[in-house]
């Protein structure tokens, strides 16, 4: 008796041979191997994860990324070093940040709360350490220092809206929530005139945002940092 698979394969073949299909019509079902060093599948990943959470209704239209000016030598340093790329899309404020990855807090809605260091007329592609808590470098250490430390290396802090971001990929990619036990200095979004921002998850573990003075420091409160591409892309 002819297996399942036997018959299926007579049918195929008896299509063929009738020019009912064409051989080249079974390409389409051979998995391809995703090339996870292109820069442009880097690019059409993130666009279709944005796509998928539904940023269209708050857009207005389908996302459509620049290209990710991460080159495949960097992409392929980031894979080994257990780090992951992040995209901000242009023009997408906080609030509608918060509004896509169904995060809240008081900070989205506070005019006072305000970014640095990230335009928002294009989309901002950075990278950063896909570890589930911060550092141990910058444990416990107060802004003032950390920024130092981040400017003498060339790296920059989180704003909120990266950070969102990070913890929604995070929790996306690695099915977990990062930073559960440790509150996050967020040196790249200031508070009024002199304060930042620590941002983490309370013992109800809900997310939630304080301000505090820059030489504020405690054991429980870290920092992670961002780095960028060599080359930058602009559009």
């Amino acid at each position: 008796m002819k297996t399942a698979k036997e018959q299926v394969l007579k049918l195929i073949k008896a299509m063929i041979a009738d020019g009912i299909i064409l051989p080249q019509d079974l390409v389409r079902f051979i998995p391809k191997k995703v090339d996870s060093y292109d820069p442009e599948i880097v690019r059409q990943e993130m666009e279709d994860w944005y796509n998928n959470l539904g940023i269209e209704s708050i857009i207005g239209h389908k996302l459509s990324l620049s290209p990710c000016p991460f080159s495949r030598k960097e992409i392929d340093q980031t894979i080994q070093n257990n780090e992951i790329i992040l995209c901000q899309p242009k023009a997408l404020t906080k609030k509608q940040i918060g509004q896509l990855l169904r995060m809240e807090c008081w900070a989205l809605d506070d005019p006072s709360v305000n970014s640095v260091g990230v335009k928002q007329d294009y989309d901002f592609w950075c990278k950063t350490q896909a570890a589930l808590e911060p550092p141990m470098e910058f444990r416990g250490l107060n802004a003032e220092k950390i920024r130092r430390i981040f400017a003498d290396e060339g790296k920059i802090g989180f704003t909120l809206e990266l950070y969102l971001i990070f913890i929604a990929r995070m929790r996306y990619l690695r099915s977990e929530i990062p930073d559960k036990r440790w509150w996050i200095w967020l040196l790249n979004t200031t508070y009024d005139a002199s304060g930042y921002l620590i941002a983490g998850f309370d013992s109800k573990a809900n997310f939630n945002v304080h301000s505090w003075m820059p030489k504020f420091s405690a054991k429980f409160v870290g920092a992670r940092y961002l780095s960028l591409p060599k080359k930058r892309i602009v559009y």
